[in-house]
């Protein structure tokens, strides 16, 4: 009964995040308890798990609270207790997928339907309300979950359904919908993960329909990118930083307060890691730290608890020592997913995830909120559960020759 009932919980937890609804990290919370329980169980089936990837997850979680209880911290009061925990604990939700008969399918239609959704919220609420849109609330954690759900729902999957069809709409959609919030982190590359797979997409066609198609969206995108709310997008994200740049001229540049912000935040944080580089300072004081060697920017930087920067937060946080755990978690988790990905679709989703995740993690930190440590995981989670069941029916079609041998 379990079985049948976890793709549709797993769909449905893809579907629930794009669109901020609280289902999908419960969901995602669930497949890693089970997973947690398969490993401490040595069940047959997380045998294929990337295993190195468990141990360096492990031992960042068992660091960084190691040093929080080191340094006297409090534990309550301390957001970076929770982001941890749950940084370690949603790391097992791939083996916790991997009961799913099909757990890329279940993930794939779920997030299909959920930038679908994502893109009907934002453009509703950009019609009531304009201004950046945030569905659910912070309009930058919003891109990034659309932007993870639309790469997540360009993976081709075997026998699509007609309304849910495999293609490159989901990733317009996706562009279309993180547009709304204003997000320059992800705005500055989704379009072009769209455009790659307009371009795979239209290899299929016979070479005068091609020119046709290559045209068409050369005009399309002139056309949209001159449309007044995408242009005045545009002008406001972008255009004034490049004559900022160029001219020296800052009139045009309308939010240039939020660079100055980083500037003295990045400038700050890298003066106290010079200071602190193998443990930094720690959670709970990096940003009086920060503050202090701000000098008369100090100002600024009040009411901000991190750096808006994944590496130097890392760095604030849990010194050289932790950055180099959390990197090898990604080496060896993605290396295994490069190694037994499925399909080219398959891979190039995986690239688009790294790529985005840097990006945003350039000017914000995906690892400092609820929400995107959870669509991080969702994503890795079901590709992780996809690529082992890959291995383990490779093995199944070769047993019966090694048999024979």
């Amino acid at each position: 009964m379990r079985r049948r009932i976890d793709g549709w919980v797993l769909g449905a937890g893809s579907a629930a995040m794009p669109i901020r609804i609280g289902f999908g990290p419960v969901a995602l919370f669930l497949f890693a308890c089970i997973g947690i329980y398969l490993i401490c169980g040595r069940h047959r089936s997380v045998r294929l798990f990337a295993r190195n990837f468990y141990i360096c997850a492990v031992l960042y979680g068992v660091w960084s609270l190691g040093l929080i209880l080191f340094r006297g911290e409090p534990i309550m009061d301390n957001r970076q207790v929770g982001y941890t925990l749950l940084f370690t604990v949603l790391s097992f939700a791939g083996p916790g997928m991997v009961l799913v008969r099909d757990p890329l399918r279940a993930f794939v239609l779920g997030a299909r339907v959920g930038i679908v959704l994502a893109f009907l919220a934002a453009f509703g609420m950009a019609v009531v309300y304009g201004g950046r849109i945030g569905v659910g609330g912070n309009a930058a954690v919003f891109a990034f979950v659309a932007a993870l759900a639309a790469i997540g729902a360009a993976i081709p999957i075997a026998n699509a359904p007609r309304y849910l069809p495999n293609g490159p709409y989901y990733l317009i959609l996706g562009t279309a919908a993180v547009l709304t919030s204003e997000t320059r982190a992800v705005l500055v590359v989704l379009p072009l993960f769209a455009l790659v797979e307009i371009l795979f997409s239209v290899r299929k066609f016979p070479a005068r329909a091609r020119m046709i198609s290559y045209a068409a969206l050369s005009l399309a995108a002139v056309g949209l990118a001159s449309f007044g709310p995408v242009d005045e997008i545009i002008s406001k994200r972008f255009a004034g930083i490049v004559e900022y740049y160029d001219t020296g001229n800052e009139s045009k540049w309308e939010d240039k307060i939020s660079a100055d912000i980083r500037f003295a935040l990045w400038d700050g944080a890298r003066q106290v890691i010079a200071e602190h580089p193998i443990i930094g300072v720690g959670p709970y004081e990096k940003m009086d730290a920060v503050r202090a060697k701000a000098g008369e920017n100090a100002a600024m930087l009040g009411g901000f608890r991190h750096v808006h920067n994944t590496v130097l937060d890392e760095l604030l946080n849990d010194g050289v020592i932790g950055l180099i755990l959390l990197s090898l978690c990604a080496y060896f988790g993605l290396a295994h997913l490069f190694r037994h990905s499925s399909s080219p679709g398959m891979t190039r989703s995986i690239i688009y995830f790294i790529i985005v995740c840097t990006t945003y993690g350039m000017l914000h930190n995906p690892l400092l909120h609820e929400v995107t440590i959870s669509g991080i995981f969702f994503y890795f989670g079901a590709l992780n559960a996809a690529a082992s069941r890959f291995v383990m029916a490779q093995r199944r079609s070769l047993a019966p020759f090694n048999r024979r041998g």
